[in-house]
């Protein structure tokens, strides 16, 4: 299990570097990052967890920020502004997005980043609101990986396009900017452009 100490904080040079494809077929050291990768953020959503273990909550964490310079991430968030609140739970290999929205958003708090431990008050980061991926998803209880494509909005869609630039070298405090000089809606009051479009 990864902790507080296994992850890479901001200045370390592995968070800047552009991560490389997974080779396939999965080697079992990947496996077991994508694994450790996923447990984290599951222990990591009970409070009683993180006072044991003494981590941060994360909704999202990236092989680079754990130094593995590898294009993989796990995701595990509840998109609150779904009424049936659906959570996005995948574990992904060498994802790719193909297709976005014009509309652009951001969380009206800002992001937050396992990497990052300094206060970003007042900035906030423009993200696609929707995202179209694919990528391959690997299943922990079959132990298979399979090659998905997914659409995302809002919430999930900002949390994946975090943890993907991650795989770029990018963090989010490289592309954020104060809240008052972006065009980008806050993700409560968007209104969903015609799927058409």
């Amino acid at each position: 299990m990864y902790l507080d100490k296994d992850i890479c904080k901001e200045g370390n040079p592995i968070l800047k570097m552009k991560c490389q494809e997974v080779k396939l077929p999965l080697k079992d050291e990947d496996v077991k990052c994508l694994e450790q990768l996923y447990e984290y953020l599951i222990i990591s959503e009970n409070e009683e967890m993180t006072k044991r273990y003494n981590i941060r909550p994360g909704v999202g964490i990236a092989a680079p920020q754990v130094g593995v310079a590898k294009r993989m991430f796990a995701m595990n968030c509840t998109d609150f502004l779904d009424e049936k609140q659906t959570k996005y739970s995948y574990a992904l290999i060498n994802p790719q997005i193909v297709g976005y929205s014009e509309q652009m958003t951001y969380l009206p708090d800002g992001e937050g980043c396992l990497s990052v431990t300094r206060t970003t008050e007042g900035y906030v980061v423009p993200r696609h609101y929707v995202i179209k991926f694919k990528a391959l998803a690997y299943d922990f209880i079959t132990k298979k990986a399979k090659y998905i494509t997914k659409i995302l909005e809002g919430y999930p869609a900002i949390v994946f396009q975090h943890e993907y630039d991650h795989l770029d070298g990018i963090l989010f405090v490289d592309k954020m900017v104060h809240k008052d000089e972006t065009k980008a809606i806050p993700l409560y009051t968007v209104e969903k452009e015609d799927e058409e479009k």
